[in-house]
């Protein structure tokens, strides 16, 4: 007998765990209950990266499904969640209350907007609570690469995102660290959809340690610039060629000068 069908989602929502059985706890049915106030029919797909502590038994419990990582860190976790994933629209957020559930609200409401939509703590009416050293670095990195990259953007490593599907579509995405968030906009921005920041408030994380090593997290980013930046000049490269044989073809179609 086939399996019954399962009903679609409007939303998969992607949430990468490493022992965070404790926050799931918490996370879970508020997640479950902000969806079912906006009236959605959403699913929540929890990204077990090999938990030891009974996540991926907590995760089941509370009515979520679990997908197994099959290849490293945070940018392998997008990758399952996104291959797993059924809905039009995804939201990536984190395990570990940093990003609360009710926010959702603001990008089920703005969801029209944009293709992308970013939970930014770096445009106004956003902030974050968190050190003075890690919020330097933060805003260090983000600083560097919104004007190397020239892309007008304030906040490229803020995990709390909404996508539509198609924006990610044929990406094959080569970062398993945490600037896989940067390689997706500058490939999403490269092929010309709309990317919204919306003003978001980060929270610390509620139970346990945060998995981001500062000084590695830093030293990712700045090792992994070059190649970023050759991805995104090598649009920006494709543009002026394009324009400048159309001009030339105008120039033709013109006739020479008399």
């Amino acid at each position: 007998m086939a399996a019954p069908l399962l009903p679609q989602p409007e939303v998969s929502v992607i949430i990468p765990a490493l022992n965070e059985r404790e926050n799931l706890e918490l996370l879970l049915p508020a997640l479950h209950d902000t969806l079912a106030r906006l009236d959605i029919a959403a699913e929540v797909l929890i990204v077990d990266g090999g938990s030891t502590d009974g996540t991926a038994n907590t995760a089941s419990a509370l009515g979520a499904k679990v997908v197994k990582q099959l290849e490293r860190g945070y940018g392998g976790a997008l990758i399952a969640g996104f291959k797993d994933a059924r809905a039009s629209l995804f939201i990536t957020m984190d395990a570990d209350l940093s990003h609360r559930p009710l926010f959702i609200q603001e990008f089920w409401a703005r969801r029209n907007e944009a293709d992308v939509l970013i939970a930014s703590r770096y445009v106004p009416g956003g902030s974050a609570e968190m050190s003075v050293f890690r919020r330097a670095l933060s805003r260090i990195l983000n600083v560097v690469y919104s004007w190397v990259l020239r892309l007008p953007l304030h906040d490229l490593s803020s995990g709390f995102r909404m996508y539509r599907k198609d924006t990610l579509a044929g990406l094959a995405l080569q970062s398993r660290d945490f600037d896989v968030q940067e390689e997706i906009l500058i490939n999403v921005y490269n092929r010309g959809w709309r990317i919204l920041e919306v003003p978001f408030r980060y929270m610390p994380r509620r139970v346990g340690r945060s998995h981001v090593r500062l000084f590695r997290f830093g030293w990712a980013y700045l090792r992994t610039l070059e190649r970023m930046l050759r991805l995104r000049y090598s649009a920006i490269r494709g543009a002026k060629m394009s324009a400048s044989a159309d001009s030339q073809c105008s120039m033709a179609a013109r006739g020479p000068r008399t």
